[in-house]
């Protein structure tokens, strides 16, 4: 399993949990980690896409350093996002 979809996989099985008293903003730490799951998916295409440009052409595309920059944001609010879920089911 990725670790992204681990981590959405717990967070859901915590919210589940009648227990716990936070389920609202754990579904909006959910959601969150899902929406920038598929971010880094679409922007993995692009990269891809990209690369095969860049190979047939043998020059490097100027969007490519635009869909890296992209990359990493979505990388980096993902991470974040996974360390709040993280802090919040201790």
């Amino acid at each position: 399993m990725a670790y992204g979809a681990f981590i959405v996989h717990n967070v859901q099985l915590v919210i589940r949990d009648e227990s716990l008293g936070a389920h609202a903003e754990l579904y909006e730490l959910c959601e969150e980690l899902r929406a920038a799951a598929r971010q880094v998916n679409r922007v993995g295409v692009n990269l891809n896409q990209l690369a095969r440009i860049a190979n047939s052409m043998r020059s490097v595309p100027d969007e490519l350093s635009a869909a890296v920059d992209y990359l990493m944001h979505v990388l980096r609010r993902l991470e974040a996002v996974a360390i709040e879920a993280g802090r919040r089911l201790r």
